[in-house]
Order: structure tokens, then C-alpha cells, then sequence
């Protein structure tokens, strides 16, 4: 399965948006997100330190991937504040695509901050 960025996004807002400490974001609860993506996407957030949670990984033995986040790490925080704009967002999307670049952590920081720099211009 290949890692898709506008799913991390998707899951790191509603991770975000939680109302308290006590609440959980399910992986079949993300909105146009097949539950097994959902929960693949949110293993890999975990390994990446972007959330915590838990639950079933996919590829277990006991029944269908099922994962829950909890909260956003710092790093989750981080970089949620600096995709969370539409705007931006698409913006290094597109910057990504025409220069052949895949989308990383790392990558994607660096081309936040140029389209910070182009808007501040």
C-alpha cells in the first residue's frame, strides 16, 4: 500500500480536533477513507512520532486492521500548523509534482517554507 499524504492530513486534523484527553479517533471513522487505509495510514503515523494510540495493525491475525489515535505528538502538532491552510496544502502539493519530488516529512517542511517565503514576498 503506498503511503497517501492527503490522508495523513485528513487524520491529523481530526486527531487535533478532538474535544478531550479521554477521546479517540477510530481509523473507520475518517471520512471518504477505507477503514484498512485509515489504519495502515495510522501505524505509519506512529512510527513516524506523529500520533499515539493503538489498537489491531494491519496483516493481524485475529480479524480486520482496526487502529485508534489519541492524541498528536509535538512533531504531529508541528507539522499539522504548518499544512493545516488549504491553501498552502495544495500548494506544496504542486510544488512537490513539478519538481518530481516525493512527499516526506522532511520534504514537506522544506517546501512549506518556500510557499511561506513566496507568500511573505
Amino acid at each position: 500500500m503506498q503511503r497517501n499524504w492527503d490522508v495523513i492530513r485528513k487524520i491529523l486534523l481530526k486527531v487535533e480536533a478532538l474535544p478531550t484527553i479521554d477521546s479517540a479517533v477510530d481509523s473507520d471513522s475518517i471520512e471518504g477513507v477505507a477503514a484498512e487505509v485509515a489504519a495502515y495510514h495510522m501505524v505509519l503515523m506512529e512510527e513516524a512520532g506523529l500520533i499515539e494510540g493503538g489498537g489491531r495493525p494491519p496483516g493481524a491475525v485475529g480479524g480486520a486492521a482496526y487502529r485508534f489515535a489519541t492524541r498528536l505528538t509535538w512533531a504531529g502538532h508541528e507539522l499539522i500548523d504548518q499544512i493545516r491552510r488549504d491553501t498552502i496544502w495544495n500548494r506544496v502539493k504542486t510544488l512537490a509534482r513539478d519538481k518530481g519530488l516525493e512527499l516526506s516529512v522532511d520534504v514537506v517542511r522544506t517546501l512549506v517554507k518556500s510557499v511561506i517565503e513566496e507568500l511573505l514576498r
